[in-house]
Protein backbone atom coordinates (compact mmCIF):
# COMPACT_ATOMS: atom_id res chain seq x y z
CA UNK A 1 0.00 0.00 0.00
CA UNK A 2 1.41 3.38 -0.99
CA UNK A 3 1.71 5.89 1.80
CA UNK A 4 0.32 9.27 0.85
CA UNK A 5 1.51 12.09 3.00
CA UNK A 6 -0.59 14.65 4.75
CA UNK A 7 -0.40 17.49 7.07
CA UNK A 8 -0.34 17.91 10.82
CA UNK A 9 -1.93 21.24 10.70
CA UNK A 10 -5.32 20.50 9.43
CA UNK A 11 -4.41 20.72 12.51
CA UNK A 12 -6.61 22.61 14.04
CA UNK A 13 -10.22 23.43 14.24
CA UNK A 14 -11.02 21.29 11.27
CA UNK A 15 -9.79 18.24 13.05
CA UNK A 16 -12.51 17.78 15.59
CA UNK A 17 -13.93 14.32 15.02
CA UNK A 18 -13.80 11.30 17.26
CA UNK A 19 -10.74 9.25 16.29
CA UNK A 20 -10.44 5.62 15.51
CA UNK A 21 -7.87 3.55 17.41
CA UNK A 22 -4.49 5.27 17.82
CA UNK A 23 -1.89 4.22 15.27
CA UNK A 24 1.18 4.73 17.44
CA UNK A 25 2.28 6.15 20.77
CA UNK A 26 3.31 9.75 20.26
CA UNK A 27 4.43 11.25 23.57
CA UNK A 28 2.11 14.19 24.25
CA UNK A 29 3.99 16.71 26.40
CA UNK A 30 1.23 19.29 26.76
CA UNK A 31 -2.16 20.12 25.28
CA UNK A 32 -4.21 23.18 26.13
CA UNK A 33 -7.09 25.04 24.50
CA UNK A 34 -8.31 28.28 26.02
CA UNK A 35 -11.46 30.10 25.06
CA UNK A 36 -12.03 33.79 25.54
CA UNK A 37 -14.88 34.93 23.37
CA UNK A 38 -14.62 35.00 20.43
CA UNK A 39 -11.21 33.27 20.15
CA UNK A 40 -9.66 29.90 20.87
CA UNK A 41 -5.96 29.78 21.70
CA UNK A 42 -4.35 26.38 21.19
CA UNK A 43 -1.01 25.13 22.52
CA UNK A 44 0.11 21.57 21.82
CA UNK A 45 3.49 19.86 22.11
CA UNK A 46 4.51 16.27 21.39
CA UNK A 47 7.60 14.15 20.80
CA UNK A 48 7.31 11.75 17.88
CA UNK A 49 9.35 8.60 17.30
CA UNK A 50 10.24 9.69 13.77
CA UNK A 51 12.91 11.75 12.01
CA UNK A 52 12.15 15.48 11.76
CA UNK A 53 12.74 15.62 7.99
CA UNK A 54 10.07 12.96 7.43
CA UNK A 55 7.65 14.76 9.73
CA UNK A 56 8.29 18.07 7.92
CA UNK A 57 7.72 16.43 4.54
CA UNK A 58 4.37 15.06 5.71
CA UNK A 59 3.07 18.27 7.24
CA UNK A 60 3.91 20.36 4.18
CA UNK A 61 2.32 18.03 1.62
CA UNK A 62 -0.75 20.20 1.18
CA UNK A 63 -2.38 18.04 -1.50
CA UNK A 64 -2.75 15.02 0.80
CA UNK A 65 -4.06 16.30 4.12
CA UNK A 66 -6.82 13.71 4.25
CA UNK A 67 -4.29 11.09 5.35
CA UNK A 68 -3.89 12.59 8.81
CA UNK A 69 -7.43 13.28 9.89
CA UNK A 70 -10.81 11.71 9.25
CA UNK A 71 -12.17 15.27 9.44
CA UNK A 72 -10.37 16.52 6.33
CA UNK A 73 -12.48 15.60 3.31
CA UNK A 74 -10.56 17.63 0.70
CA UNK A 75 -7.29 19.54 0.43
CA UNK A 76 -5.56 21.22 -2.48
CA UNK A 77 -3.05 23.91 -3.36
CA UNK A 78 -4.85 26.80 -5.05
CA UNK A 79 -1.65 28.61 -6.01
CA UNK A 80 2.04 28.66 -5.13
CA UNK A 81 5.03 30.92 -5.65
CA UNK A 82 8.67 30.05 -6.40
CA UNK A 83 9.67 31.26 -2.90
CA UNK A 84 7.62 28.52 -1.22
CA UNK A 85 4.39 30.33 -0.35
CA UNK A 86 1.21 28.37 -1.04
CA UNK A 87 -2.48 29.17 -0.83
CA UNK A 88 -4.14 26.02 0.48
CA UNK A 89 -7.83 25.10 0.61
CA UNK A 90 -9.16 22.62 3.17
CA UNK A 91 -12.68 21.31 3.41
CA UNK A 92 -13.33 19.86 6.83
CA UNK A 93 -16.23 17.95 8.30
CA UNK A 94 -15.81 17.84 12.07
CA UNK A 95 -18.36 15.96 14.13
CA UNK A 96 -19.15 17.00 17.67
CA UNK A 97 -20.59 14.40 20.02
CA UNK A 98 -20.60 11.99 17.04
CA UNK A 99 -23.97 13.16 15.66
CA UNK A 100 -23.56 16.89 15.00
CA UNK A 101 -21.37 17.44 11.95
CA UNK A 102 -20.50 20.68 10.17
CA UNK A 103 -18.80 21.41 6.88
CA UNK A 104 -16.03 24.02 7.31
CA UNK A 105 -13.85 25.63 4.66
CA UNK A 106 -10.45 27.04 5.52
CA UNK A 107 -8.19 28.78 3.00
CA UNK A 108 -4.71 29.59 4.27
CA UNK A 109 -1.60 31.33 3.06
CA UNK A 110 1.05 28.82 4.10
CA UNK A 111 4.81 29.23 4.24
CA UNK A 112 7.95 28.07 6.01
CA UNK A 113 9.81 30.74 8.02
CA UNK A 114 13.57 31.29 7.93
CA UNK A 115 13.99 29.14 11.06
CA UNK A 116 11.79 26.34 9.67
CA UNK A 117 8.42 26.96 11.31
CA UNK A 118 5.38 26.17 9.17
CA UNK A 119 2.99 29.14 9.31
CA UNK A 120 -0.63 29.27 8.16
CA UNK A 121 -2.60 32.50 8.04
CA UNK A 122 -6.26 32.12 7.15
CA UNK A 123 -7.83 34.15 4.35
CA UNK A 124 -11.09 35.31 6.02
CA UNK A 125 -13.00 36.12 2.81
CA UNK A 126 -12.64 32.51 1.64
CA UNK A 127 -12.93 30.77 5.02
CA UNK A 128 -15.29 30.01 7.88
CA UNK A 129 -12.94 31.94 10.18
CA UNK A 130 -12.80 35.66 10.89
CA UNK A 131 -9.17 35.17 11.82
CA UNK A 132 -6.77 32.26 12.28
CA UNK A 133 -3.01 31.98 12.61
CA UNK A 134 -1.26 28.66 13.16
CA UNK A 135 2.44 28.00 13.73
CA UNK A 136 4.04 24.57 13.74
CA UNK A 137 7.64 24.07 14.88
CA UNK A 138 9.32 20.80 13.91
CA UNK A 139 12.77 20.23 15.42
CA UNK A 140 15.00 17.28 16.33
CA UNK A 141 14.48 16.31 19.96
CA UNK A 142 17.42 17.39 22.16
CA UNK A 143 17.83 13.88 23.61
CA UNK A 144 17.69 11.93 20.31
CA UNK A 145 18.13 13.23 16.75
CA UNK A 146 15.88 10.44 15.44
CA UNK A 147 12.96 11.78 17.50
CA UNK A 148 11.05 14.95 16.63
CA UNK A 149 9.64 17.63 18.89
CA UNK A 150 6.48 19.16 17.42
CA UNK A 151 5.09 22.37 18.87
CA UNK A 152 1.80 23.77 17.58
CA UNK A 153 0.31 27.17 18.45
CA UNK A 154 -2.89 28.63 17.05
CA UNK A 155 -5.20 31.59 17.47
CA UNK A 156 -8.64 30.91 15.97
CA UNK A 157 -11.74 33.06 15.63
CA UNK A 158 -14.45 31.01 13.90
CA UNK A 159 -17.35 32.59 12.03
CA UNK A 160 -19.69 29.87 13.25
CA UNK A 161 -21.19 29.97 16.74
CA UNK A 162 -21.48 27.24 19.32
CA UNK A 163 -23.96 26.94 22.20
CA UNK A 164 -22.77 29.39 24.88
CA UNK A 165 -22.11 27.14 27.86
CA UNK A 166 -21.31 23.67 26.54
CA UNK A 167 -20.04 24.63 23.05
CA UNK A 168 -16.58 25.94 24.00
CA UNK A 169 -16.05 22.98 26.35
CA UNK A 170 -16.89 20.48 23.57
CA UNK A 171 -14.65 22.24 21.05
CA UNK A 172 -11.72 22.42 23.50
CA UNK A 173 -12.04 18.71 24.25
CA UNK A 174 -12.30 17.76 20.59
CA UNK A 175 -9.36 19.92 19.47
CA UNK A 176 -7.07 18.21 21.98
CA UNK A 177 -8.36 14.76 21.08
CA UNK A 178 -7.93 15.37 17.36
CA UNK A 179 -4.46 16.91 17.68
CA UNK A 180 -3.42 13.80 19.60
CA UNK A 181 -4.76 11.51 16.87
CA UNK A 182 -3.13 13.63 14.18
CA UNK A 183 0.24 13.53 15.96
CA UNK A 184 0.01 9.74 16.14
CA UNK A 185 -0.86 9.47 12.46
CA UNK A 186 2.05 11.73 11.49
CA UNK A 187 4.37 9.61 13.61
CA UNK A 188 3.12 6.36 12.04
CA UNK A 189 3.42 7.66 8.47
CA UNK A 190 6.85 9.20 9.11
CA UNK A 191 8.13 5.85 10.44
CA UNK A 192 7.21 4.25 7.10
CA UNK A 193 9.32 6.70 5.07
Amino acid sequence: MAVRSARFSCLVVGCLSFPSAPLSAANIISAEVRYQEPAYTVSFEAVLEAHHEHVRRLVTDYENLIDLSPTVIHSNVISSTPDGHSRVRLVLRPCFLIVVCKRITKVTDSSVSDHGDVIHVTVPAASDFHQAREQLSITPDASDNERTRVSYRAYLVPKFRTPPIIGPWIIRRQIIKELTVTARRVESLAQLM
